[in-house]
């Protein structure tokens, strides 16, 4: 329903490739309010996961895909996700997973996150060393910190595929782990480029300069206590 798998074999080798690579529990996160995308309404995408889910237990691959979305930063999102009109991570109900766009930061960008945590919810932000205002500098990051925020650092910029500036980027946010909670996305698109096998990379390459035990914290236990139920 978004840009991830194109039919329904590709999505299963996807599957298949990621528990070969050491995923047990994936969540799918279409993109919500983007131009041209689909609205990614929560009964829509917990219809589309039932289904793949169907698939993959028919086909006897040991993945559990939940629901999830990721949404575009915004003044409303507060009022959407209290409402229900978006959705969370996991379907859990606690965790929002926000997106900023890639070129600035919006305009009462900050104070939308506000509202957000202010309405009782968790937010972590989405690939923040992709955002240009973010990578002049760390200080809305700061802001975000202060507020409580999480943040999701993607696969691909840890190794480099999102070009140097994301990839220092997210360096400099991975040097502040002792302060803020991280987490690393597969960032998972296809079988060939966006793989879920760039997880596993991207965990060690984040050990490099964090050590094995946090950074094995950052794709395993830290993402999982985001999809618990509350």
């Amino acid at each position: 329903m978004d840009d991830g798998a194109r039919s329904m074999a590709e999505a299963l080798e996807m599957a298949r490739q990621a528990v070969a690579t050491g995923t047990d529990t994936m969540v799918a996160t279409p993109h919500r309010g983007w131009f041209l995308r689909h609205p990614a309404r929560p009964e829509v995408v917990r219809e589309h996961v039932a289904g793949l889910q169907e698939s993959i237990s028919r086909a006897g691959i040991p993945l559990r895909v939940l629901p999830g979305v990721e949404i575009k930063m915004a003044p409303r999102v507060a009022d959407d996700l209290t409402s229900g009109e978006a959705g969370t991570l996991g379907d859990a109900g606690r965790w929002a997973l926000i997106e900023p766009p890639f070129d600035r930061i919006p305009a009462g960008g900050l104070e939308s996150l506000k509202r957000v945590v202010g309405a009782g919810f968790h937010v972590v932000l989405a690939h923040p060393e992709r955002c240009a205002a973010v990578q002049q500098s760390l200080t809305f990051l700061d802001a975000c910190a202060d507020l409580g925020l999480a943040f999701q650092l993607t696969s691909g910029s840890l190794l480099g595929r999102f070009g140097p500036r994301a990839q220092e980027t997210a360096f400099a946010i991975l040097a502040r782990a002792a302060d803020w909670p991280l987490v690393i996305a597969s960032d998972t698109h296809d079988l060939h480029d966006r793989t879920c096998a760039l997880l596993r990379e991207a965990r060690d390459a984040a050990a490099v300069l964090v050590g094995e035990e946090r950074a094995q914290e950052m794709v395993d236990s830290r993402p999982r206590a985001m999809i618990a139920p509350a």
